[in-house]
């Protein structure tokens, strides 16, 4: 069993916190530390409890953070599309965006509270320590990044005066709690490969992204577009580079090949029964159990079969193959329901290169297996599919897939480095481009012409970044700190055609967006504040970000 499924399994059972909201009137806890942190298995128990916020229920709060860049849409329509967004939305207030990243703050501050009480060995309990302290860090980091100021709450939440906060700086956020949780945790996690818990090489890598993005732009609450301390491009450099000089990690080079089935290397770390890689640094594990399923195979599939991109339903698009089944026969055997919640755009499509082995098997529109069977459909997202529910597999279902998410793996580091190298010595240096060149030779790809102007790489790495993190849920953010979020999202490439291999031109996203395609607005740069949580702040000055108005 996966170590994550064990950590659901244990966590499930032995930690008890509400489903409400954290900032609440009846805060949730965890059980009674005098009950629970006695000993060393209690505070290993306690502190894999604070992992599961990472996962959700349905995992949709990771996807929607790359909705409607250029990348990815959503096939219905809705206020996001419309860049239309209200505190009010579901997103916010049912989806658990906002909320699941409070509970795991809420979580580690009880762990971090209570463990160094347990009498124990050292070494351990300060590895517990700074797994409780990482995360933390992640779950602000993600907050701050798509929500801007919060407030500050490092202590658990016993009485009202706890969580009765007003909302601090974004900056003050990173200065006092993301960053000092992160290089505590880079000192004393365990220095091991990951396999379902941070270690101190996942604490580096995520530190050097906070300098990445503290370097780069951002949009306060206030409304106010501002770039970071230049100072930060050489701390994300040399963090990266500490991963690359002394860290175990490695990208995977070696293709996976079972029997016609051929995935590339560059897919290996996303097949069901390759997890934790050497190239994955922060993976979330799921487990076929009712709750503990991964649902992104129901949420990305854009339509229940092949139709459209394929041709029609009664077309036999692959004849010439011998291949006489129509589209609507070639449908997957587990009848995936099609919500196209995320979808790859063909303007994704069009920024691989023709050559480029990450296309073709990332977004997916047609599979065959080992028993002769071919399967079709419509452009979909391979990192997101758990392709045994696909196939019809033996007791799955779309509650019960457990395909792997990525968070952060060693390409992270290397595209890292070579972004902030180029920017902090004014040019790019060999080690930069050696970087980026490992990446795209994986893919079969030739090497950065070298002389490149600190512009010129600047585009090549973010180009690179594109095509290589996709679906990773990092296009968004990356585009904010370039200021690039409204030109790369303007006017993109929404119609599928023969160039993107399609037999018939179609388009698989919204009528309104599709049609009007309005611009990115600057106040959409942060997400609102969830309407429950302004009314329930209120009276602690909570005013809302700029562009969603005033909380009533």
């Amino acid at each position: 069993m996966k170590i994550i499924n064990k950590i659901f399994l244990i966590s499930c059972t032995l930690v008890a916190l509400s489903c409400n909201d954290y900032l609440v009137e009846e805060p949730p806890t965890f059980i009674s530390a005098s009950n629970f942190w006695n000993t060393a298995v209690d505070g290993r128990t306690g502190v894999d409890g604070v992992y599961e916020q990472l996962y959700d229920v349905h995992n949709r709060w990771w996807a929607t953070i790359d909705e409607y860049t250029d990348d990815q849409v959503n096939r219905s329509d809705s206020d996001y599309g419309r860049h239309t967004l209200k505190p009010t939305d579901q997103m916010f207030e049912r989806f658990g965006n906002y909320r699941e990243w409070w509970i795991g703050i809420g979580r580690a501050n009880v762990a971090i509270k209570n463990v160094p009480a347990i009498d124990m060995d050292e070494t351990e309990r300060n590895s517990l320590l700074g797994e409780a302290r990482a995360l933390r860090a992640l779950y602000y980091y993600n907050l701050v990044r798509n929500f801007g100021d919060m407030p500050q709450l490092t202590e658990p939440v016993s009485v009202a005066a706890d969580y009765q906060k007003s909302r601090v700086s974004a900056e003050t956020i990173y200065d006092e709690i993301i960053i000092p949780d992160l290089q505590y945790a880079e000192q004393h996690c365990n220095d091991e490969l990951h396999s379902g818990r941070i270690t101190m090489w996942t604490a580096k890598l995520l530190l050097a992204e906070v300098y990445l993005t503290r370097a780069g732009w951002r949009m306060t609450s206030q409304g106010d577009k501002i770039q970071g301390d230049a100072a930060n491009w050489a701390l994300a450099r040399d963090k990266a580079k500490e991963i690359m000089d002394n860290s175990p990690h490695s990208l995977n080079t070696e293709a996976d090949v079972d029997g016609v089935v051929h995935t590339p290397a560059f897919g290996v770390a996303w097949l069901d029964d390759h997890p934790f890689t050497p190239e994955s640094m922060l993976e979330l594990s799921y487990v076929q159990t009712l709750g503990l399923g991964n649902w992104m195979s129901r949420e990305s599939n854009p339509i229940a079969d092949g139709r459209s991109y394929w041709g029609e339903t009664t077309d036999t698009p692959l004849s010439d193959e011998g291949i006489d089944q129509t589209v609507a026969q070639m449908r997957f055997a587990g009848r995936p329901p099609g919500v196209g919640r995320y979808i790859p755009t063909p303007d994704l499509y069009d920024a691989f290169e023709p050559d480029d082995e990450r296309r073709d098997w990332s977004i997916m529109t047609r599979y065959d297996d080992n028993e002769g069977r071919t399967f079709l459909c419509q452009p979909t997202f391979r990192k997101y599919i758990d392709i045994a529910y696909y196939l019809g597999g033996e007791g799955t279902s779309f509650q019960y897939t457990n395909s792997n998410l990525i968070l952060y793996r060693y390409a992270d580091a290397l595209l890292i480095y070579a972004e902030a190298q180029n920017e902090a010595d004014g040019s790019p240096n060999t080690a930069a481009y050696s970087a980026v060149n490992e990446i795209r030779n994986r893919a079969g790809l030739t090497d950065l012409t070298t002389g490149m102007s600190q512009s010129e790489f600047r585009d090549a790495v973010l180009q690179e970044r594109r095509v290589e993190l996709h679906g990773e849920f990092k296009r968004k953010n990356d585009l904010k700190r370039t200021d690039r979020l409204v030109t790369e999202t303007t006017d993109i490439n929404l119609d599928w055609t023969t160039a993107q291999g399609s037999l018939t031109d179609y388009t698989r996203v919204g009528g309104f967006y599709y049609n009007n395609r309005p611009a990115w607005p600057d106040h959409e740069w942060l997400w609102p504040i969830p309407q429950s949580e302004m009314d329930l702040n209120k009276e602690f000055g909570w005013v809302q970000n700029v562009g969603y108005g005033a909380a009533e």
